[in-house]
């Protein structure tokens, strides 16, 4: 038995009859169900049972394509205490999420793929292509009565993992690329972050969770569910959509269960900014909520610091919102804490950076990418992360592995992971400046795409930030850039486009010197996106090059003659 197998029962057997997760649903009948440390004892038991039955001995190794609830929360606990790999992804649909969702299940070497008797056969047709491919393992659909049986059975079991020291997890990273890399993730990793986590944020007796982060994520697997748990706190559950569509349900939340610890991506803060009135904050009272960070994707400067002013008259401390920074890589978390009071001092880039302390300073460096050697304060560099939540590498690539986790800095000093992001360390304090692919370079400076979209998005009304994609294409022997951004929502419109467009081009040419060739505004939604809501800006790009700007449906204004412009 690991310690994780070991700590993780403790925990269920401390909490007992005492609940430790709640899940809450927007809508419906039964809004609210509770499971306890005895149940899910008890639930898990008989659930690996099954899995036994109908797979045998040896290693087990599942996906996990469950929706966001009870049977999810199950199964994990049940993978936990019983030394099973898993793999959460997101149920598929058709598209280009089918063949996502083959790739991972194919390359995470699953023996089986656990779904609901509803959802099952789907996942059958999905995996197989519509039966054009064989099945690489089994499919199980979860029973009402709390076990699991047999769907539809691997073609041959050839793909299926064989592990001396099992992973806890593959997680997926969330494919800004063609397909996603599964990151190994052992047990003793889990152990590492979650405590770093409970050290950093000064976690402890008396928190309580809420999240609503999708499970097939590091954020929300991670911080939002397996910490919890492993800290002996109760957490509060809500499915990922229900708080999308209302904001005001997630805040809702937090107030109404007396939460400390929640968090979310930059564009949820954004959403509650935008669409959480001012009458509703009479009714939420947010003097409990002391931990709000705040990660997963580039944070706009001032972006915390307004939510901080908006949701003061709620109760909420000034000192409770922080930005965090982590990957899947690192298992979830790597920098990031209160501030305290403390607010940077200068501006590197145009994000929120996150601060250092003596716990993550040690395992967070700047180096140049090119020579791995360390830079100073103040010069930009790309961030390596080292220390024992370093994930163990990618599965079934081993090159990429090399490459990534095992840096060795100019000064001899090895075991770091290369982030692929670029980064400025500056007074105590990590500035994230963007990802080394997504940067754009204008006489001789690096410039996120990130920073050049926001701007471009603040010379008007109703433009989504968070949906927007900057890139550059050869156009004769010419580079040219091009920007698409979607509407922020459905009813939004553009009053004047061409004024519109002529204030992106002034700000971004005055700002960067970079000059916006082709515009487009789109249709909210119509951007490719990863499984956790992050644009595909390389894979948009490839579509624009390869002669696929976005279809005529779904641009409502453009400038610069796009379709014609298109160039590989």
């Amino acid at each position: 038995m690991t310690e994780l197998q070991a700590l993780t029962r403790q925990r269920l057997e401390e909490r007992g009859d005492q609940a430790q997760f709640t899940v809450l649903k927007r809508i419906g009948a039964d809004r609210r169900s509770v499971l306890t440390g005895s149940a899910l004892l008890a639930r898990a038991a008989r659930l690996h049972a099954a899995w036994r039955d109908q797979l045998g001995p040896g290693p087990l190794r599942l996906v996990l394509a469950l929706p966001p609830g009870e049977s999810f929360l199950v199964a994990l606990v049940a993978s936990l205490l019983h030394g099973v790999t898993v793999t959460p992804v997101a149920p598929p649909r058709a598209g280009g999420q089918a063949e996502r969702f083959r790739h991972i299940v194919r390359d995470s070497g699953a023996c089986a793929l656990l779904g609901t008797p509803q959802t099952a056969a789907a996942l059958v047709r999905h995996l197989s292509a519509d039966g054009a491919e064989p099945l690489p393992c089994h499919v199980l659909a979860m029973t009402p009565e709390g076990g699991a049986e047999t769907v539809a059975e691997a073609a041959d079991r050839a793909g299926w993992a064989r592990d001396d020291a099992p992973p806890a997890v593959v997680q997926y990273t969330s494919g800004s690329t063609r397909f996603p890399k599964g990151v190994l993730i052992h047990p003793e990793q889990v152990l590492a972050n979650s405590d770093l986590v409970r050290r950093c944020w000064r976690l402890g007796p008396g928190t309580r969770n809420v999240n609503w982060l999708p499970h097939y994520h590091d954020m929300g697997l991670m911080g939002g569910i397996v910490y919890p748990l492993l800290m002996g706190v109760d957490s509060v559950q809500m499915n990922p959509l229900d708080a999308i569509r209302d904001p005001g349900f997630w805040l809702r939340a937090v107030s109404d269960h007396r939460a400390t610890t929640s968090g979310a991506p930059a564009f949820a803060y954004r959403q509650c900014l935008d669409r959480i009135d001012d009458a509703a904050l009479a009714n939420l009272d947010l003097s409990s909520w002391t931990t709000a960070f705040c990660g997963a994707e580039p944070i706009p400067a001032g972006l915390l610091d307004a939510f901080r002013d908006r949701f003061a008259a709620c109760g909420l401390d000034p000192n409770a919102v922080f930005a965090c920074y982590g990957m899947a890589e690192f298992t979830l978390f790597a920098s990031g804490q209160h501030e305290d009071g403390a607010r940077p001092e200068g501006r590197h880039g145009d994000t929120h950076p996150s601060r250092l302390s003596p716990l993550t300073a040690p395992g967070v460096a700047v180096v140049s990418p090119e020579t791995g050697a360390p830079l100073p304060e103040g010069r930009q560099g790309e961030v390596w992360l080292a220390g024992p939540s370093r994930g163990t590498g990618y599965a079934n690539l081993p090159a990429e592995t090399a490459e990534a986790f095992g840096a060795r800095r100019a000064d001899g000093a090895d075991g770091w992971l290369r982030t692929g992001d670029l980064g400025v360390i500056a007074d105590g304090w990590l500035y994230v400046t963007g990802r080394i692919k997504d940067m754009l370079i204008s006489n001789g400076r690096n410039i996120a795409a990130s920073e050049i979209e926001w701007l471009a998005c603040a010379q008007a009304e109703g433009l989504n930030p968070f949906g927007a994609a900057v890139f550059p294409i050869r156009h004769g022997a010419d580079d040219q850039v091009v920007l698409l951004v979607e509407l922020a929502g459905k009813d939004d419109t553009v009053a004047d486009p061409e004024a519109t467009f002529a204030a992106m081009r002034r700000a971004v040419l005055g700002e960067y010197g970079i000059r916006l060739a082709h515009m487009a505004i789109l249709r909210r939604g119509t951007l490719e996106r990863t499984s956790s809501g992050k644009i595909r800006r390389a894979a948009i790009a490839q579509a624009w090059r390869d002669g696929r700007p976005p279809p005529a449906d779904d641009i409502t204004a453009q400038s610069g003659a796009a379709q014609t412009a298109v160039s590989a």
